[in-house]
């Protein structure tokens, strides 16, 4: 009996010492949504507290650079007012990202400040911050425990920004399918009240070129209930991408230059 009790209290300690860690998690997370670069068709609908819905397309580019860093251009194709306006972000992995947006109606072209990641982007309840990559260096991560949303198995993980600070929320709570590690629900705390904030579930999450992808995500602010949907309507991965699209250039003009 002493020699079964010895082996039970061994195999515990195994498994414990095989069990992963929160960073693990994040970092398996963003390592299997990584791509060279992608090309999106997006609608925006943007419902407000009374259920009365604004809807818009973009359309969305990414890539890689030779440094690894990843760069994103947004452009808005409908409704009319708001049709070629443009967003770009340039990834830093030592400072904030470098965000700028063009806007036709002033035709002028604005830069982000880092003290206005938090702000609305294009009026929808996404912040400019949102339309960042996550980088999980960025924060410590905590597995909280496991648990069951929306009948998938789930590692909920909390994220602390490592520089306060600089950072736009107080912390991050993530809900990552076991199977999957796609994040399928996400809760941002507000920096100043600590309190929820807005609440991100992922939804029909499919396989597209191997990557599992959330063709649908609603994000909801909970002190307006108002809310945004975004759904994919094509994604293509790993394409030849002109990087020309990625600058200040075409953010201003529209035009890839030669």
């Amino acid at each position: 009996m002493k020699k079964i009790i010895i082996i039970l209290i061994i195999l515990m300690g195994m498994t414990e010492l095989w069990a992963i860690t929160g960073q693990e998690i994040m970092d398996k997370s963003i390592d299997i949504q990584e791509t060279k670069s992608a090309a999106m068709d997006m609608q925006m609908d943007l419902v407000d507290d009374k259920g009365s819905i604004s809807t818009r397309r973009l359309q969305i580019l990414s890539m890689q650079d030779n440094a690894g860093q990843n760069r994103t251009i947004a452009v808005f194709m409908s409704p009319a007012n708001i049709k070629n306006t443009r967003f770009l972000t340039i990834e830093n992995s030592d400072r904030n990202d470098d965000q700028w947006i063009y806007l036709p109606s002033l035709k002028k072209m604005k830069r982000i400040a880092a003290s206005d990641n938090n702000s609305s982007f294009m009026g929808s309840d996404f912040t400019y911050d949102d339309m960042s990559d996550m980088q999980a260096d960025k924060d410590s991560h905590i597995l909280l425990r496991e648990e069951v949303f929306n009948g998938r198995d789930c590692y909920v993980v909390e994220s602390l920004p490592l520089d306060p600070g600089s950072a736009s929320r107080s912390k991050l709570i993530s809900w990552i399918d076991k199977e999957r590690f796609v994040p399928i629900k996400v809760e941002f705390y507000d920096k100043r009240s600590k309190e929820l904030d807005r609440t991100a579930v992922s939804e029909n999450i499919t396989l597209v070129n191997e990557i599992w992808t959330p063709l649908s995500v609603t994000m909801t602010t909970h002190s307006t209930e108002h809310k945004t949907i975004l759904v994919i309507k094509q994604v293509k991965y790993n394409i030849p991408m002109n990087p020309g699209y990625f600058s200040t250039n075409f953010l201003k003009t529209g035009r890839v230059g030669q």
